[in-house]
């Protein structure tokens, strides 16, 4: 009987034509990333538990999904859940770091939660954090990062924003004085807002004490446009809000006229229902919440200020203010994968064929590769018509034939695998050959 070799529920193996739309991810988020001045770090994947329980309250669904073991010292250790605690620890752990810092990390997380479509339980994400900068400049970077990282990868998306400090205010203006603890679950449930109906609003409310006459007016306060809102909230005079409607003014000014602002939308009931939090949060998703003609309304990235977390790590009496974010890798690849769905993906450019040339084929196949072309040679002694077939398997665009006519003529034969179409080069004239498969 024949060994279970199948994946873990959640986690998954990627062949070349599937791993090479994640690596185009990748390139892209890196390169923006480097734009902006964000520096590469890497953290460790097992962490100590307590490491990992510092970040949220007890009882919070993330820690319940951190995966946990121990060592043989019968430390209790955890695979981390996400990057930005480790980054905390980076911080805290390196006293001598100039701020501002910032930093990209690029890598694997685990939870051990509900799989779905974009949620696995091994996955990578792509973080993109500031230590050390209050100013909402931060936020307006963001914004237009998100809008250069989509629009390379071609995707139209529409980015929800909202102000935790607004929300509080808000949520305390309606409700009155109310105990962290409700606060937070209140937080939690207007996150919600989209997914329950009315009347399972209500009955969660009612559930932590909440007055369903109040919920209602919470819910009309929370439906308004920015202007109307500002106009709403104007008679309560409340610091909070007022504070929150300032970061809003203020990063509406500072991206006023540019590509970023046009994709943007006010969105007052988003909360990001995390604790760490402080002031602007949002989260990106495509804009017509469709790939092709099949709905998509998953978030493909999210972000938002944590002005308190590393300054509780490092605890040495000063600020650390934070802005941070992450772009779902796993989420965009389902996107581009629905999108490209009938695209042909090859992992070669130029696939050569020696017919009892292989040295001077070897030499050939090692000057395409010194210009930069992605060039396979055929290395079996096979009929040139199986050779011809793999090309076509593998989806390779373009082979060569070299044999002795092709080595006395000086001239080689360029066969688009597409098209059928043949193109004559001189047999050295590597750089035009790689001028034109680069067309």
């Amino acid at each position: 009987m024949g060994r279970n070799f199948e994946n873990l529920k959640g986690t998954y193996d990627y062949l070349p034509e599937k791993q090479i739309i994640r690596e185009r991810i990748k390139t892209v988020l890196q390169s923006e990333f480097i734009k902006y001045g964000f520096a590469p770090v890497e953290t460790p994947i097992l962490c100590k538990f307590d490491l990992l329980a510092s970040k949220y309250s007890e009882g919070a669904d993330i820690l319940n999904e951190t995966y946990k073991l121990s060592d043989q010292g019968r430390r209790e250790l955890g695979l981390r859940y996400d990057l930005t605690i480790t980054f905390s620890k980076l911080i805290s752990s390196n006293p001598n770091i100039i701020l501002p810092f910032k930093r990209y990390e690029i890598g694997k997380v685990f939870r051990d939660g509900p799989v779905k479509v974009g949620r696995n339980r091994e996955f990578t994400q792509c973080d993109v954090d500031v230590v050390g900068v209050k100013s909402i400049l931060a936020e307006a970077e963001y914004m237009m990062m998100t809008n250069d990282v989509y629009k390379k990868l071609g995707l139209d998306i529409e980015i929800e924003f909202n102000n935790r400090k607004l929300l509080s205010g808000i949520i305390f203006c309606v409700f009155g004085e109310i105990p962290e603890n409700i606060l937070r679950k209140s937080i939690m449930l207007i996150d919600k807002f989209a997914k329950l109906t009315e009347d399972e609003l209500l009955t969660e409310f009612e559930a932590i004490g909440i007055e369903k006459s109040k919920v209602k007016i919470l819910k009309e306060i929370l439906s308004l446009d920015y202007t109307a809102l500002r106009e709403k909230m104007a008679s309560y005079d409340n610091e909070l809000v007022n504070e929150g409607l300032a970061e809003v003014d203020e990063l509406y000014r500072y991206l006023e006229g540019t590509e970023a602002l046009a994709c943007m939308r006010f969105a007052p009931y988003l909360a990001r229902g995390i604790d760490i939090y402080t002031g602007t949060v949002w989260e990106i998703f495509l804009k017509d919440r469709k790939v092709g003609s099949q709905e998509f309304n998953l978030s493909i990235g999210g972000g938002g200020r944590y002005d308190k977390i590393i300054t509780s790590f490092v605890d040495d009496g000063n600020e650390y203010p934070a802005v941070g974010m992450s772009f779902g890798l796993d989420v965009i690849y389902e996107v581009l994968i629905l999108k490209e769905s009938n695209k042909k993906v090859a992992t070669v450019d130029l696939y050569v064929i020696p017919m009892n040339t292989e040295a001077e084929t070897f030499k050939f196949v090692s000057n395409m590769r010194a210009v930069g072309v992605i060039t396979e040679m055929e290395k079996r002694v096979q009929k040139l018509k199986k050779s011809m077939n793999f090309a076509n398997k593998m989806n390779i665009p373009y082979v060569i034939v070299i044999g002795e006519n092709e080595l006395q003529s000086n001239t080689i034969q360029l066969k688009n695998m597409y098209t059928g179409n043949v193109y004559k080069f001189c047999l050295t004239d590597y750089e035009g050959i790689r001028k034109f498969i680069n067309l």
